[in-house]
C-alpha cells in the first residue's frame, strides 16, 4: 500500500472528529471514491463538460453516481 496525505477544510475534519469516524472508515470511503472516480473518468468528465465544470454544483453529479454504484458500502458505513 501507498500512503497519500490529504488536506481536509478545517469544518470537514470537524464533522470526522465529532461523528467519530475511525480512519479505517474513512480509508473505506476514500478508496471506493477514488476507484469509482478512475474507472468512471470518461463518464465523469462528459458529465462535467455538459455541466460546465468538473465539481460543478460542489461535486453535488460526483457524488450521486458515486453512491449509486456503492450503495451497499455507504449503507453499511450509516449503520456504524
Amino acid at each position: 500500500m501507498t500512503t497519500i496525505t490529504l488536506e481536509l477544510p478545517d469544518t470537514l475534519a470537524q464533522q470526522l472528529r465529532q461523528g467519530r469516524v475511525d480512519d479505517k472508515e474513512i480509508q473505506t470511503v476514500a478508496v471506493a471514491a477514488l476507484e469509482f472516480w478512475l474507472a468512471n473518468s470518461e463518464q465523469l468528465a462528459a458529465l462535467a463538460a455538459r455541466s460546465g465544470g468538473r465539481f460543478t454544483e460542489s461535486g453535488t453529479l460526483f457524488a450521486r453516481h458515486l453512491i449509486q454504484q456503492n450503495r451497499a458500502l455507504f449503507e453499511s458505513l450509516a449503520r456504524r
